[in-house]
């Protein structure tokens, strides 16, 4: 397997603001190099930055360079209260073409858990670094981690003219490598990553209206505009199978649910109800829908059963929850959920209805799961600026996502990249 991506430069700092006291202790010891290679360091600090911000492990670096398993003093890393260590090594084979050697091992049992070898063109350290993370995540937790992932937000540049700028832009998970796919001088909303992670689904008032266009931003395509509804188009969200959207329209006078077959192009109405139905999204097998509405008087999340029709109200705490997207697995919502005068970010059991507030901030918004549904990414602001944040599920560690150039808002996160 050969590991090919993009270089770019880092446009987005990330600051760890919240430490998990109860993370797993593991150490990354720098790869060994052969050749003229110097990427050793650089897949070590990658995966050591990932799992300390998964908020599940506390990594640290080992200074000393480890070649074999002979050279693992696991005594000494017993007393350091180490429970695992990592080690490697990369070999120059031609001018572009690395191989990489990889090895993890429980100190306790002195066991190997994993161990593989893959040759990686120079253009893919990255990948490789972020995918390796991957693999001794489900070593050592037994799930998947979402490290080999991308994400996309829309930045707001304020340029000299006065003018603002908006960009759709994605990134690695650890918002390096990222890559501005569109600018336009119009808003720019709601961008949403297909299940293939091909295309992105975003909303634009280019035309001084709001239109649904999807970007296909590793291809040599035309960006494709969705019909033209009367009225206003928003808040798109892909099928687990890709090959339909929900929209919010307003074609009929009232913000309603509909679905849009991008195969046979037909639009289907979801929820017709005289309060405002909007901001809905697919649980993960396609079966339900979460959307915000006021049909009860307050602004709350209901579920719509897609098989029987049947239309459930979610959320029962606090006066104002908003939307709401599903966990990987079915079993609970993240959502924007109203403490006095400020805007965090909630968790729901869907089964017990118990709602844990995750944010501490005072206005949060759009919220998504990671892949793995262990962390959840939001936007915020701080000192009037639009950031974007991550909390852990477990641990609630939490880290920031902040632009020198401008704020960033309406973050998503990519499926597994294939």
């Amino acid at each position: 397997m050969i590991f090919y991506a993009g270089l770019a430069n880092a446009v987005l700092e990330v600051t760890i603001l919240k430490r998990s006291e109860n993370a797993f202790p593991i150490v990354i010891a720098p790869f060994e190099i052969n050749g003229n290679a110097e990427q050793g360091k650089l897949i070590a600090k990658i995966m050591s930055d990932n799992f300390n911000r998964s908020g599940r492990f506390n990594a640290s670096s080992s200074f000393q360079v480890i070649s074999s398993e002979d050279e693992i003093n696991f005594n000494a890393w017993q007393a350091n209260n180490t429970e695992a260590i990592v080690y490697g090594k990369v070999e120059q084979v031609s001018k572009a073409i690395f191989n990489v050697w990889i090895y993890l091992y429980d100190t306790y049992t002195k066991k190997r858990l994993y161990a593989d070898k893959f040759s990686v063109h120079n253009s893919g350290i990255r990948r490789i670094s972020h995918f390796l993370s991957d693999q001794i995540y489900d070593a050592l937790l037994g799930e998947k981690g979402s490290f080999d992932t991308r994400l996309a937000y829309v930045t707001v540049v304020n340029l000299k003219d006065g003018r603002r700028e908006y960009r759709l832009e994605i990134s690695d998970s650890d918002a390096e490598n990222p890559q501005a796919i569109l600018k336009s001088n119009n808003p720019i909303l709601s961008p949403a990553w297909s299940p293939d992670q091909r295309k992105i689904a975003y909303v634009s008032f280019r035309n001084s209206r709001s239109e649904v266009f999807i970007q296909y931003p590793f291809e040599r395509r035309k960006t494709l505009k969705l019909p033209h509804f009367d009225g206003i188009a928003s808040s798109p969200s892909w099928h687990p199978n890709g090959e339909s959207i929900l929209l919010t329209l307003s074609k009929n006078g009232n913000k309603d649910i509909y679905s849009y077959d991008l195969n046979t192009e037909k639009l289907t109405r979801i929820t017709k109800d005289p309060g405002i139905d909007t901001e809905a999204s697919y649980s993960s097998d396609g079966k339900h829908i979460a959307f915000t509405s006021n049909r009860s008087g307050q602004v709350q999340v209901y579920i719509k059963n897609l098989i029987n029709n049947k239309v459930n109200r979610a959320t029962f705490e606090g006066k104002y929850n908003a939307k709401a997207v599903f966990s990987p697995d079915g079993k609970r919502l993240a959502m924007v959920h109203r403490v006095g005068k400020d805007y965090r970010i909630a968790l729901l059991d869907i089964k017990t209805k118990d709602l844990t507030i995750m944010t501490e901030n005072r206005l949060d918004e759009s919220p998504f799961f990671s892949p793995n549904g262990g962390m959840i990414i939001f936007a915020t602001n701080k000192k009037d600026s639009g950031v974007l944040s991550v909390v852990s599920i477990i641990g609630g560690q939490s880290f920031e996502l902040a632009s020198k150039i401008g704020e960033v808002r309406e973050p998503t996160w990519s499926h597994y990249l294939k």
